[in-house]
């Protein structure tokens, strides 16, 4: 869209108002003129008559008032004179003579006993104007009121002089139109247009994050009242400005304060996991090397000991340095994972697989276990063995928090997510709620010595997170747990790259 300068809109508006008041101006100084030139015309051939009455008619001389008539009207002008029941007319380009002119007009004076007239034509410049004034009156002749004098004069003379009236009066009128506008600019650009240009160069200060010293707004209230609420507005900023500047300070200081917090937390909790870890460690090989060191100790003392209690005592070392070695290779597999072999598999056929295989190891004599597995699950990336592994320890730790009997229940489940779910729920006697969240640690355990070292939920969750998975628990104290494993879809998988770290 086009847009005008202000001073160029002030300037073309206060020409359209000034030319619409010099044009009604101008209309009423025509008529004014026009009044008053017809009413001198009126006047003038009314003296006329006046002078007729007291020169000639008062004398009865009418010979010589229609001469003198004749001389001082315009050309063109003629008349009637009635006395009695004789009738003269006359005109200036006429001789006098006894014809007859008769005109209502002469009626209507005689009438009225004064002098009438009557305009003939419409003054409408440049197209018409006035063409003649008639005028009828009663006169005089030898003192006595008996007749009436009809005069006819022409406005030609009287037109000319209205036009060039009133070509001056519009000369005057584009004169005043020119220095009302000049004029009226040249205010309107001290009061109005300069102090607004001075408010657009303090909004652009403003703009660019200062607010000028000084500034001439001139007088005008509502100017000076925007300037004043540009001011207001500039320090409203400027102190929004600062707030927010000590805000970011604080929010800096307190982000430097809550890394240095929480570096002081990582560092403690390393210590508090290697001295976790050292004392499961010291935990679980101190158990055997306590035991192997009271049957050498026996079997120091006992020098006639037979061969056969020596044979028990020997089996018992070989059981205690077996589960030392167990308890150091699975430390092992924790720390340094063996070379993975990731591969799509259907994890409905690696559980069927892993629960054969602990039942014909007897493992599960007196559990019921169940399959809920959804058909046309869809395949994931994992290496099936340490899968089974996974499976194994969960279904491990479900069968020894049953007591004698019980159940329990594997199940898989497509997601919306693209992610494929196994749950594995027991009904046996849970977990309580103060320990749960420690289950996932390294060699927390809950079991009596020599039943459990506390790496089996430890090295699945690792495990589980390496092929991109989540593992979870959901267990209410004597109602049983229930463990969800989520893997993403095969498709989905992208951290292939990173097995074996």
């Amino acid at each position: 869209m086009r847009q005008t300068g202000l001073r160029a809109e002030v300037l073309v508006n206060i020409l359209f108002i000034t030319a619409v008041a010099m044009f009604l101006i101008g209309i009423i100084a025509f008529k004014v003129t026009e009044r008053f030139a017809l009413q001198g015309k009126i006047d003038s051939v009314k003296s006329i008559v006046t002078a007729l009455e007291n020169s000639y008619l008062e004398k009865n001389d009418i010979d010589g008032g229609i001469g003198f008539l004749k001389k001082v009207l315009d050309p063109g002008a003629w008349g009637a004179v009635a006395i009695g029941d004789e009738r003269l007319s006359f005109s200036t380009s006429e001789a006098a003579g006894k014809e007859s002119r008769s005109d209502p007009l002469i009626l209507e004076a005689g009438r009225a006993g004064h002098a009438v007239f009557d305009i003939e034509g419409v003054n409408i410049p440049p197209f018409s104007s006035y063409r003649g004034i008639k005028i009828a009156a009663p006169i005089r002749v030898s003192g006595k009121k008996d007749g009436a004098l009809l005069i006819y004069q022409p406005l030609s003379s009287l037109g000319e002089s209205i036009v060039l009236g009133q070509r001056l009066i519009a000369l005057w009128i584009i004169l005043f139109l020119i220095i009302i506008a000049l004029f009226g600019f040249y205010i309107l650009s001290r009061r109005i247009i300069r102090p607004v240009h001075e408010l657009i160069r303090t909004a652009e200060s403003i703009g660019a994050g200062k607010f000028p010293e000084s500034a001439d707004v001139g007088r005008v209230r509502e100017i000076n009242q925007l300037h004043s609420a540009l001011r207001n507005m500039y320090d409203e900023i400027e102190s929004g400005k600062k707030e927010l500047r000590n805000k970011i300070k604080e929010l800096e200081e307190a982000n430097a304060e809550l890394r240095s917090t929480q570096r002081e937390l990582i560092e403690a909790e390393k210590l508090a996991s290697l001295g976790q870890l050292s004392a499961g460690v010291a935990h679980e090989i101190g158990n055997p090397l306590s035991a192997i060191n009271g049957y050498v100790d026996v079997m120091k003392r006992s020098s006639r000991t037979d061969e056969d209690k020596k044979t028990d005592f020997l089996n018992e070392i070989k059981r205690e340095v077996d589960r030392v070695d167990r308890i150091i290779r699975t430390l092992l597999d924790y720390s340094r994972p063996k070379k993975l072999a990731p591969q799509t598999l259907s994890v409905n056929q690696v559980i069927r697989d892993t629960v054969d295989i602990l039942n014909s190891q007897g493992v599960l004599k007196r559990i019921s276990v169940r399959f809920q597995l959804e058909e046309d699950i869809p395949l994931i990336e994992a290496d099936p063995n340490q899968l089974s592994q996974v499976i194994i320890n969960l279904i491990l730790n479900s069968r020894d928090a049953i007591a004698d009997s019980g159940e329990i229940t594997i199940s898989t489940q497509s997601r919306p997510d693209s992610t494929v779910l196994i749950n594995i729920t027991d009904n046996g006697a849970g977990i309580a709620e103060e320990i749960r969240s420690k289950i996932f640690d390294p060699f927390f355990t809950t079991k009596e010595p020599g039943h459990g070292t506390g790496l089996g939920l430890s090295v699945s969750a690792r495990i589980v997170e390496t092929y991109g998975g989540k593992i979870s628990v959901d267990s209410k104290e004597g109602q049983g747990s229930a463990f969800k494993i989520i893997f993403p879809r095969a498709k989905d998988y992208k951290n292939a790259e990173n097995f074996g770290n």
